[in-house]
């Protein structure tokens, strides 16, 4: 493909440095760089060791280390840009794993239909964000939407790549900042978006300690959307100069699979359990506690559903409750019917998570047990699921203080303390829809981000 200047040096609204500027930048950018590649190997033998439990991370290497996008997704017949019925825009939407990809579904579908002949190009960083965008798009794969895993930030893996797309804009999700990915960006006048943009208080701190990194790459950017007014002052403390409204976060814009809905409904039919609690996306044994917290109070009528964030986790998870004597079956092996005394359920399969939670009556918020910042509890608010979040919500320092004052969260100390509560709540009938239906409320007004932030890049494209 050719290459060349994308769109014109005023698009990416971005004021000159001054010469001393320029040259201090390009020496933090060296520096970075060659730090960067001395941890090649490192990365490599990382890569091959988690291959070896999820070997999907065997695959898509030309595209991480060398920046060569899969030709057979990208060189279809339509590929070469054909302008006699108006621009095709080209957006590349970099989203890390699944939470993102799900978070980015909406927005890539509302993009889609606002411009029907354009494409997007939506890499990843993990197998199985990988293969929630092959679920989520399925119907789109091959045609409109492409998928690639996202290059490491090797000056020569990211240049390529660029050149080989010739993106119109270069979507980042939350805190996706890469020094090398954003200048090459820069030198090849493709403007960049942080979308769902939110800095936590711990990564705020990394910010101003990096700052001879982390200033230059968010200067890079032509516009930053955060989720929240604390994002934004940030975002404004740690040096960006190009924010946008504060649009709220797409994962409030969560599209309901009713598939997967009515798959779950159908579960709990089958199922004579009088509470059924999900615990989603756990992870790093946080499964201990709470089976033993489980173990020991032997909640009556009770079915544990257990889903792990990672699928190499899957064997362990069902070894640590063996380890407490727990009656447990799998996902993969789901019978018609589960008796009564089944105490644990454990979901391993991806891309079911609405259907676990439509089978069951609160949800646990997975990594807020122990000290890891906790996951995206508003897939559950979304069903009306009350969610029980633990002390470690850091990465959703907000959104958990809102879940709470509205009624709709409730934080516990310990894996015990979430049992005792749990079974108290699902005990009263009242209290339990209540709780549901603020859930449910919760999330319904705070909708709206993926119509600002699709405005906001349409705005970047038409410059």
């Amino acid at each position: 493909m050719p290459v060349g200047p994308l769109l014109p040096e005023t698009s990416i609204p971005r004021p000159q440095a001054r010469p001393e500027e320029q040259w201090k930048e390009r020496l933090a950018r060296l520096v970075y760089s060659a730090a960067f590649i001395g941890l090649l190997p490192a990365i490599g033998v990382r890569l091959f060791y988690r291959s070896l439990a999820q070997p999907a991370y065997r695959r898509g290497w030309p595209e991480r280390f060398l920046g060569k996008p899969p030709q057979r997704l990208l060189l279809t017949p339509a590929s070469p840009r054909d302008t006699s019925h108006g621009p095709e825009p080209r957006l590349w939407l970099h989203a890390v794993s699944v939470g993102e990809t799900r978070a980015a579904a909406p927005l890539i579908r509302a993009w889609l239909a606002r411009h029907p002949g354009g494409r997007v190009f939506l890499t990843q960083t993990t197998p199985t964000g990988r293969q929630t965008a092959q679920t989520l798009f399925e119907d789109l794969l091959g045609a409109r939407v492409f998928l690639a895993y996202c290059p490491l930030d090797f000056p020569w893996a990211v240049g390529r790549f660029i050149r080989t797309l010739q993106p119109d804009l270069l979507v980042l999700m939350e805190t996706e900042l890469w020094p090398n990915l954003l200048a090459s960006c820069r030198s090849h006048r493709v403007p960049v978006a942080l979308v769902n943009a939110r800095l936590s208080e711990r990564s705020f701190r990394a910010f101003r300690r990096l700052a001879w990194l982390s200033r230059p790459a968010l200067a890079g950017l032509a516009v930053v959307l955060p989720q929240s007014q604390a994002d934004a002052q940030r975002f404004e403390a740690a040096g960006s100069s190009a924010l946008g409204p504060v649009a709220g976060s797409l994962k409030f814009d969560v599209r309901l699979d009713q598939q997967q809905i009515a798959m779950g409904q159908t579960w709990r039919r089958c199922w004579s359990h009088r509470q059924v609690w999900l615990a989603m996306s756990t992870r790093d044994d946080e499964e201990q506690a709470l089976f033993e917290a489980f173990s020991r109070q032997q909640p009556h009528g009770v079915l544990l559903v257990v889903v792990p964030r990672h699928p190499e986790r899957f064997n362990r998870v069902e070894s640590l409750a063996a380890g407490f004597g727990l009656r447990r079956c799998r996902r993969s092996q789901l019978p018609e019917t589960l008796d009564f005394d089944m105490q644990v359920l454990i979901g391993d399969s991806l891309g079911e998570m609405q259907a676990f939670v439509a089978a069951s009556d609160l949800c646990l918020i997975g990594g807020s047990l122990l000290p890891l910042g906790g996951q995206n509890p508003i897939e559950a608010c979304a069903q009306g699921r009350p969610v029980f979040l633990g002390p470690y919500m850091f990465n959703f320092q907000t959104l958990a203080q809102e879940l709470r004052e509205s009624g709709a969260g409730f934080e516990v100390d310990s894996a015990q303390a979430f049992v005792q509560e749990a079974y108290a709540l699902g005990r009263s009938v009242p209290r339990l829809k209540a709780c549901a239906e603020k859930a449910q409320h919760f999330v319904q007004v705070r909708q709206g981000a993926t119509q600002t932030t699709l405005n906001a890049l349409d705005a970047l494209i038409s410059k």
